[in-house]
């Protein structure tokens, strides 16, 4: 989907498939907060879901104690499980509920078998890839056996050797009907070190009363207002035309590098929309897709790129809503796609065996399939959309998927970034031509 921190610098993540692994952070943290010791086991709750139970907001140690595992001869082996917030198997969301339910099946599946659900936030200060760098440090024994990263965390992890290479652990042909760009993602450094089991992907959300057929073209766009996350610090909007026109990121050296001409291109094609009007003027300010979605979903807009996430969440809310890709010049579609992946703590567990079981049993397109359709998330593997139900969101599902490359990295998109979204404002606001504007961008991106 990103956040990058304390364990590793920006310019250390650009280059983690190019330079060696690093070393994992060995300051001290505070000492541990008892109040926050909580576990969470996925057999103890009533009803029989599993008890999800958030961190409390103290110091990253206090939020990592967990009740000692149980070494009683015949007592429950306990599989400690580490989400963001969005994936936690909470009864009242529907994903949650299902998620819950397919614990408790691997469970019953697995007699003497526990899963232990801890929510962490997704970034910052006692977030998932914080307290794991800190309770590898500090407290070994409150490692997770199994951690769900973003695909930049999973880097960050990789080369910080907290995780453990799947190879040998799961079958060699697991990702064999994953769609491209999650093999991709599965991978650091040539090592297969994640099982991606959810993404998300730039798409061009409109309403059917405007757009009879997707407008898989800039000509085909003609009905306005159109949304755009101008503002977005990540230039993800233009970087995505930029891409599908035929632009690289790299010059021969392997330095990064953009072409100013395929760019100016590009910046022409936004500028089309604002000279005809198209242009929702307050999209200058839209910093995010969310924002942009939210003018669609009220009918300010009559299209937006957004993330295919926010679409599939609420599409039976917005009447009329339809997705496609992002439109092009005529040339491929394509859509960046970023996600997340299960990988396996590399604390030396006994417990590997069982939670490679757990992360492949959740990631079969059995059950991958449902849970990724509740949970209004891309599935990673073609077995998994084969399993959604929604012919529709299927369809829309199935043509993102097909055009999906793996977006570059948060280090990459603040490199390229913000010298994108200042090109793409100074054209649409009038202060510079496509071509001037990506000069300017090519100059402050290109490395001598």
């Amino acid at each position: 989907m990103r956040r990058l921190f304390l364990l590793l610098s920006a310019a250390a993540i650009m280059a983690c498939s190019l330079l060696p692994g690093l070393r994992p952070p060995t300051a001290s943290p505070p000492p541990a907060n008892p109040s926050a010791a909580a576990s969470a086991s996925a057999a103890a709750t009533a009803g029989g879901h599993p008890r999800n139970t958030p961190d409390a907001q103290a110091s990253p140690v206090g939020e990592l104690t967990n009740t000692p595992r149980p070494s009683t001869p015949g007592a429950p082996i306990g599989v400690r499980v580490w989400l963001p917030p969005e994936f936690t198997p909470d009864v009242s969301t529907p994903g949650g509920q299902v998620l819950a339910e397919q614990i408790q099946a691997f469970e019953t599946a697995h007699p003497g078998a526990a899963v232990e659900i801890r929510t962490k936030a997704d970034s910052g200060i006692g977030g998932l890839l914080n307290s794991l760098a800190t309770a590898a440090n500090a407290a070994p024994s409150v490692l997770p056996d199994v951690i769900a990263l973003s695909r930049d965390d999973l880097a960050s992890a990789t080369a910080a050797g907290l995780v453990a290479p799947l190879d040998g652990l799961l079958p060699a042909d697991s990702l064999s009907d994953y769609f491209p760009y999650a093999q991709a993602m599965a991978r650091v450094g040539g090592v297969w070190v994640g099982l991606p089991f959810a993404a998300d992907a730039r798409v061009l959300a409109y309403l059917d009363t405007s757009y009879a057929s997707p407008p898989l073209h800039w000509a085909d766009v003609v009905t306005g207002p159109v949304a755009l996350p101008v503002a977005e610090s990540t230039g993800l909007t233009v970087l995505s035309s930029y891409l599908a026109a035929g632009g690289t990121l790299v010059d021969a050296n392997n330095k990064l590098h953009l072409n100013p001409d395929i760019l100016a291109n590009t910046l022409q094609a936004y500028q089309r929309l604002q000279l005809s009007g198209l242009v929702l003027p307050a999209t200058l300010d839209y910093a995010d897709p969310a924002t942009t979605w939210q003018a669609l979903r009220d009918r300010r807009a009559a299209a937006a790129v957004t993330d295919a996430g926010r679409f599939l969440s609420e599409y039976f809310r917005v009447s009329g809503a339809s997705a496609t890709l992002l439109p092009t010049g005529g040339e491929p579609p394509l859509a960046l796609a970023d996600g997340w992946a299960w990988a396996l703590v590399n604390n030396s567990s006994q417990r590997h065996r069982l939670a490679a079981e757990l992360v492949s049993w959740l990631s079969a397109s059995a059950q991958n399939g449902p849970w990724t359709e509740a949970a209004a998330v891309l599935p990673v593997r073609a077995g998994s959309l084969a399993a959604w139900k929604q012919a529709g969101l299927a369809s829309i599902a199935a043509g993102v998927e097909s055009h999906a490359q793996l977006q570059p990295t948060a280090a990459v998109l603040a490199a390229l970034g913000p010298a994108l979204q200042e090109a793409l404002l100074a054209v649409l606001n009038g202060r510079a031509t496509p071509f001037a504007a990506a000069t300017v961008a090519a100059t402050t991106v290109n490395q001598p």
